[in-house]
């Protein structure tokens, strides 16, 4: 029984960091795509938060995509069909999210400043 619980506890943290991860990057795109609008838009400020802690943004969420991105072969099978469609597109927006922002603020850092 107590390991039915610890699994239920490890998937709702998994869940929670996909929600999360999503959320980021969604915000992340609203503030690229809205660039230049209006500063004062929440998207840009809480990009303003995160980019003074950059370094460790990028190291929480790498680990976070990859533990999700591992969870998601191991377990394949056991997730319901419609369930697992959902986290195979989720898990495939954060890591292309990962993927971008890595490259992006990389160049940002190497050649703009």
């Amino acid at each position: 029984m107590e390991s039915t619980v610890k699994k239920g506890n490890e998937q709702r943290l998994l869940d929670v960091s996909l929600v999360l991860l999503v959320t980021y990057n969604v915000i992340f795109l609203c503030d690229v795509a809205l660039d230049g609008l209006d500063a004062g838009r929440p998207a840009a400020a809480f990009m303003a938060f995160v980019n003074g802690r950059r370094g460790w943004v990028t190291l929480f969420e790498s680990i976070a995509a990859l533990s999700l991105f591992a969870d998601l072969v191991v377990r394949f099978d056991a997730y319901p069909f419609r369930q697992r469609q959902l986290r195979i597109v989720g898990i495939a927006l954060v890591m292309a999210g990962l993927v971008f922002k890595a490259f992006t603020f990389y160049l940002d850092s190497a050649y703009l400043e």
